[in-house]
């Protein structure tokens, strides 16, 4: 296995944790362990270290998250609201035990697409972070998007980061009320329609905004609505990166699949040392720098507060906002750009190695291989498929005249036949027939029973237990369509 990437913990990197505790508090710590600061002083220190102020920066990386941003909010909002076949084209039917997505049904016994599914998305997890890092969090992940849409809301209602300082600084005005009251409304709005759309996947949208306003909601519909806009209100416009650095397991444990090929946002210290800013008229002086202007806008853009030219941290998501942020200022002032950039510990002075990599592309094939496999699993399931139970509310059988009969439920699921009406029948040796209804309607997606009777000759019964099936065809076609087994109890 490659060799693992020198990893920085951020709390070392803190000279004085208590620094940013009360002097009191400080001073209690300091008291500790003969002046050493303890370990739950310095978490303590971090989580409670301030609020971030972000500043406003436009480039490549920030266009490229806003637009898929902009894609996976509005796919999440749109999808239970559209309709395939009179019902929601994603929906998650608890009572009925089957989800719809699209045109597929899933039932229980398809948990094992769920298992599949999982171990998909844990493994092209794992080949995104060997080949990019956390590109996941940067970009695509749900606290990720939530975040930089408060954000968003954030900077236009209280202005950007200087501004939002000068404002909490103030003393409270009608400004200062306006401005705070917007920006809260619009986080809770935000909230409420968050939670609306997700529980809209398990409670139809229409019934569930019907239910909401004649107050006719379950008590568990009205629970999960106040659970979800409670939680995106907290995470999204005050936990925010706390929830990556504190509650995320992925932030802890993705320094084991970094290897020195892996692209992570990165400063180039033997470009930029030693970092000054830049003197006029002085070039002896200059000439004695780095390419970093040491402006400090790539500490603040940082939606995590970290200082990227301090190396690899585990807060670090990378979303490339330091990358636009550096590549700015190094056009305005002249120097090339990429001082701060997606780079690997073993291809730094090259842009584009990372993807090059052999391992790259045979990470990129078994990904797509695996997708297409899973594509292939999903289309060739059974559309059709029936499950015999043997009625247990009689006796095994039953004597009669005709000879013995045997009750069974037989349910026949249709998973995603195009045809809705079927006849059932048997397949067994002579003297056996069925009593009862043979045909049934079953919609796609749907699943019915019915309730018949295997009649048997006793002349064609010469054991305990005699086999047959169960078939089900098209009405009008010869075709079987779903067959299980089954047998006839009989005296001996």
């Amino acid at each position: 296995m490659a060799d693992k990437i020198p990893y920085t913990d951020i709390t070392d990197q803190i000279p004085n944790p208590s620094a940013t505790l009360s002097k009191d508090q400080s001073a209690g710590a300091d008291n500790r362990d003969g002046g050493k600061q303890g370990i739950a002083a310095k978490l303590y220190a971090e989580i409670c270290s301030g609020k971030i102020y972000t500043k406003r920066v436009t480039g490549f990386f920030q266009k490229t998250r806003r637009y898929m941003n902009a894609l996976l909010v509005a796919l999440f909002l749109i999808l239970p609201w559209l309709e395939i076949e009179n019902r929601p084209a994603v929906f998650f039917d608890l009572e009925g035990q089957k989800f719809h997505i699209f045109s597929l049904t899933f039932w229980p016994q398809d948990g094992v697409f769920l298992v599949y599914l999982l171990v998909l998305a844990a493994f092209l997890l794992i080949a995104v972070t060997l080949v990019i890092g956390r590109a996941w969090c940067g970009f695509t992940c749900p606290q990720t998007v939530w975040t930089f849409l408060f954000i968003w809301v954030e900077d236009k209602c209280e202005g950007d980061r200087n501004q939002r300082i000068k404002l909490d600084k103030q003393n409270w005005g009608f400004n200062k009320v306006l401005r705070k009251f917007a920006k809260h409304s619009i986080w809770m709005i935000i909230s409420l329609i968050t939670a609306y759309t997700f529980v809209g996947y398990f409670y139809e949208i229409p019934a569930l905004v019907a239910d909401t306003l004649t107050l006719e909601m379950h008590y568990l519909g009205v629970f999960w609505l106040i659970f979800f806009t409670a939680g995106t209100y907290l995470n999204g416009g005050w936990l925010r990166e706390k929830v990556c650095m504190h509650m995320c397991p992925y932030a802890r444990f993705q320094a084991v699949m970094y290897t020195q090929g892996t692209l992570v946002v990165s400063y180039d210290k033997e470009r930029g040392e030693s970092r000054g800013k830049r003197k006029k008229n002085n070039d002896s002086y200059n000439s004695q720098l780095g390419d970093c202007v040491d402006c400090s806008l790539c500490v603040q853009v940082c939606p995590v507060d970290i200082d990227i030219r301090d190396g690899l941290q585990y807060p670090c998501i990378d979303c490339g906002l330091c990358i636009d942020a550096c590549d700015k200022v190094m056009k305005k002032v002249g120097f090339e750009t990429g001082l701060i950039r997606f780079s690997s510990s073993n291809q730094e002075t090259n842009k584009t190695a990372g993807f090059k990599r052999a391992s790259v592309w045979g990470l990129a094939v078994l990904s797509l291989a695996a997708c297409v496999a899973f594509g292939f699993a999903i289309d060739s399931r059974e559309s059709l498929s029936i499950d015999v139970i043997r009625d247990r509310n009689g006796t095994l059988y039953q004597k009669t005249e005709d000879g013995i009969t045997n009750s069974y439920q037989v349910k026949i699921n249709n998973v995603a036949h195009s045809q809705k009406d079927f006849t059932l029948s048997l397949v067994a040796q002579e003297g056996f027939s069925i009593i009862g209804s043979t045909k049934v309607h079953v919609a796609k997606g749907q699943v019915d029973t019915l309730v018949v009777r295997v009649l048997a000759n006793e002349d064609a019964i010469s054991k305990y237990k005699t086999a047959f099936k169960f078939v089900v065809h098209g009405v009008g076609g010869s075709e079987i369509l779903a067959e299980q087994s089954s047998s006839l109890i009989a005296p001996m």
